[in-house]
């Protein structure tokens, strides 16, 4: 898929100090992709011992951010 790349996402990974790189990768071979609200879709990945959360609205990136709490997020069964 073509992702559409907000400016908002721009700034959140400048600010979070997220690389662009690790983005692509949670997008192109995520651990797990699971439903948000508003009808957006969740890409996640675990790179050293945090999750990321990649948001997205159709071919919009919205926000991306690390989290430490894994099991809240990362369910049994991967997709």
């Amino acid at each position: 898929m073509k992702w559409e790349w907000t400016d908002h996402i721009k700034l959140q990974i400048e600010e979070r100090n997220i690389a662009t790189k690790a983005v692509e990768d949670t997008l192109n071979l995520p651990d797990q992709v699971v439903q948000g609200k508003r009808r957006r879709t969740i890409y996640q990945k675990i790179i050293n011992n945090k999750l990321l959360r990649v948001v997205t609205e159709k071919n919009k990136l919205i926000t991306a951010y690390y989290t430490d709490k894994i099991e809240k997020y990362i369910s049994g069964d991967k997709q």
